[in-house]
């Protein structure tokens, strides 16, 4: 089935987890995505996978973020080895570099150079805090842009640390990256002109947290770590369950709503309660009916609570941990997870697919991430036409290689 994106090539030369998310979803689209990386240790992402000899097969970031490209290895530091780069980049409509300003400069991965190779090319540069600016040669992961951009300073409780999250920026710029991949390429279609794409992860996870900056411009306040209240939900929070470690999650965002909840927990009196008239009054007396509500949740089983409270029209969803995530009924149903067998792994495991089904043209695994330098025949030998003795002389010379140094 012919996708939307096949008969693109995608030069990519990112790691970690925010370029990679851009560049799998490019693949996903039908690109054909040429993961491009340094001999003898790989991505980054690729150190993480310990209990295994072939540890750097085994990180499940990197398989996960990964699936559906091809990989070769290749020295950017190399005279011949940049040479080769520079044609991989003329036979690509895209280049993706998440690479810091300082070390993009050091390799010659600039938009100049790329440009001059392939004039129609478009380049997706993903830098922490953008390119420009005083911050511009910083480097990070997650947790710093999240800081950056005000999200853990509202996360936990009051009068304690602010709490980050699971990385979250990464996939969130990985979206806005193929987003804007797809956008210039709609550009190029129509045009002919290639162009840089300049995309900060910091200005990326901002806009999760826009709400607050127009907040404190129209109010003069500053809002706070407040748990899991919310300003326009109350009660809302997490209610312990039946079992260990269970818990069930409760929003509720209207009257109708709380009257639902309190007739479903055997507390109708609750209803005509002046200090829970409305969402204000539930608001600033919310730690009342923590008690009420948790007695209940506490004699049920997680899901069958968030059933029977969603049957009544009450937002309420069970906490689910990774462990049950695998057989989660609606995910199953949605066919959500992609049993992809890697044959280095020894099997098949679960892998989230895409969340979004096209009716005509769906998205489906073709192949799992590349083990380290899979491809580099077809890239060097089909691609670019390398014989033999060419390509002895690169791995001889360990400007190609498919092993790891240990």
């Amino acid at each position: 089935m012919a996708m939307p994106l096949t008969g693109i090539r995608v030069c990519d030369l990112t790691h970690f987890w925010a370029g990679p998310f851009a560049t799998e979803y490019l693949a996903h689209f039908g690109a054909e995505v040429i993961k491009v990386e340094p001999p003898g240790r790989g991505d980054s992402q690729r150190s993480g996978g310990h209990g295994h000899d072939n540890f750097w097969e085994w990180m499940p970031l990197f398989n996960g973020t990964n699936v559906n490209k091809r990989g070769c290895t290749l020295d950017l530091a190399t005279p011949d080895g940049a040479a080769l780069l520079d044609q991989i980049i003329a036979v690509s409509d895209v280049v993706a570099i998440n690479l810091s300003a300082r070390a993009a400069r050091n390799l010659g991965v600039t938009y100049s150079r790329i440009r001059r190779v392939n004039p129609s090319v478009i380049m997706l540069s993903m830098l922490g805090f953008g390119e420009g600016g005083p911050w511009e040669q910083y480097v990070g992961f997650g947790p710093q842009f999240e800081q950056a951009a005000g999200i853990t300073y509202i996360s936990g409780y009051p009068d304690t640390e602010p709490i980050g999250h699971a990385a979250m920026p990464d996939p969130i710029a990985g979206m806005f990256g193929a987003i804007a991949v797809v956008t210039a390429l709609e550009h190029r279609r129509r045009t002919g002109q290639g162009q840089r794409i300049d995309l900060s992860t910091t200005e990326g996870v901002a806009l999760v947290n826009a709400g607050t900056v127009l907040e404190y411009t129209m109010s003069g306040q500053v809002r706070e770590r407040h748990a899991n209240k919310h300003l326009a939900s109350s009660p809302h929070g997490a209610f312990r369950c039946q079992g260990n470690d269970s818990w069930l999650a409760i929003a509720v965002q209207n009257d109708d709503q709380f009257r639902a909840l309190c007739e479903t927990i055997g507390h109708p009196e609750l209803i005509s309660d002046p200090r829970f008239a409305d969402l204000l009054s539930r608001s600033n007396n919310e730690a009342t009916l923590r008690e009420p509500i948790e007695a209940w949740t506490r004699l049920h089983d997680a899901h069958d609570a968030m059933t029977v409270l969603q049957r009544r029209g009450v937002p309420a969803g069970a906490t689910i941990n990774h462990a049950t995530i695998v057989d989660d009924p609606q995910l199953k149903h949605r066919e959500f997870l992609w049993w992809i067998d890697r044959p280095v792994n020894g099997g098949k495991y679960p892998y989230y697919g895409f969340p979004a089904h096209l009716s005509k043209t769906p998205v489906r695994p073709w192949k799992p991430a590349p083990t380290l330098g899979e491809d580099n025949g077809y890239v060097f030998s089909e691609m670019l036409s390398l014989n033999r003795e060419a390509m002895q002389s690169l791995e001889q010379r360990g400007i190609v290689s498919q092993k790891m140094n240990v």
